[in-house]
Formats: C-alpha cells, sequence, structure tokens
C-alpha cells in the first residue's frame, strides 16, 4: 500500500504525484573527486547504480507528521541504470557508478574526503540521496544521471 503525503516540498510533491512503481527520470550534478576518476568520465554523462549515504541524514528524519505511520523504505534496488537514456536518443550503456552522497559536494568534510578514498568511490552529490530515499518512500525506482564537474574549478 502506498502512504499518503504527509510531508511538504516541492520533491516530495512532485513525486508523491507519480503511479505506483513508475521509473522516474532524474539528472543530477555530481563532482568527480581527487584523481581516481577515470579520464573517460570526466566530460560523460554517468548512469547511477547506487549511493552510499555519508550525510546519516534522510529526509523522512526528524518530526513526523501526526497520524501516519513511521516508514523507512529500503533503497535496494531503487536505481535502474540501464533505463538512463541521452537526451532523444539511445540509451547511455554502463553498469552504472557508485555516488557518495555528501552535505556539500563543493566542499568535503575531512571525513566524507577520507571515505571516498577508502572506498574508491570518485563521485560525489548533495542533492542525490534526498531524492532517492522520497521516490522509494513513494514506490519508485530512479533512472537516474550524473552530470560530472571536477573539483579543481575546470569551467569546461
Amino acid at each position: 500500500m502506498r502512504p499518503a503525503q504527509p510531508f511538504r516540498g516541492v520533491l516530495f510533491e512532485l513525486l508523491a504525484a507519480q503511479p505506483l512503481g513508475a521509473c522516474i527520470g532524474i539528472v543530477v550534478p555530481i563532482v568527480l573527486v581527487g584523481a581516481g576518476a577515470p579520464l573517460a568520465v570526466r566530460h560523460a554523462l554517468m548512469a547511477i547504480a547506487d549511493h552510499v549515504n555519508l550525510t546519516l541524514r534522510s529526509p523522512l528524519s526528524g518530526r513526523w507528521p501526526g497520524g501516519t505511520e513511521r516508514v523507512f523504505p529500503p533503497l535496494t534496488g531503487i536505481y535502474q541504470p540501464a533505463v538512463v537514456r541521452a537526451r532523444g536518443g539511445a540509451r547511455v550503456y554502463s553498469d552504472g557508478v557508485v555516488v557518495a552522497g555528501v552535505t556539500d559536494a563543493g566542499r568535503l568534510t575531512p571525513f566524507e574526503a577520507g571515505a571516498l578514498r577508502e572506498a574508491g568511490v570518485f563521485a560525489a552529490s548533495d542533492s542525490l540521496v534526498p531524492s532517492a530515499i522520497i521516490a522509494a518512500y513513494y514506490g519508485l525506482t530512479l533512472a537516474a544521471c550524473g552530470v560530472p564537474r571536477t573539483d579543481d574549478n575546470d569551467e569546461e
């Protein structure tokens, strides 16, 4: 059974309006961190296969609306990288990348930078994880695509 729309905000409203089980396409900015990013992906769209939440926060935490069952949805299988397509074109064939969810992708904390290095993850975003959690809450999956920019103030 699909939960009611107990939360407020544009993202909640947009995702709550989608049919149960739909695959929603989203595009998020990602930052490529350090030398770990392969040159081939520095200027390419990237299908996202999974995330690691380094913020340790959720848009579903905090004060819960009265009369609403407290539900924290599983995120297993939320990403559908095989469905990602270039605008008006063919699918972006990729196994997908893992993106770290961080508080501010432009300024990683020492903890976030260390965790990325340890895990071998080279992409970070401050907008992906909340979208994924809310989509899972409403019974949706995501065809998520990252648009990279490097962390060295590259203007390209």
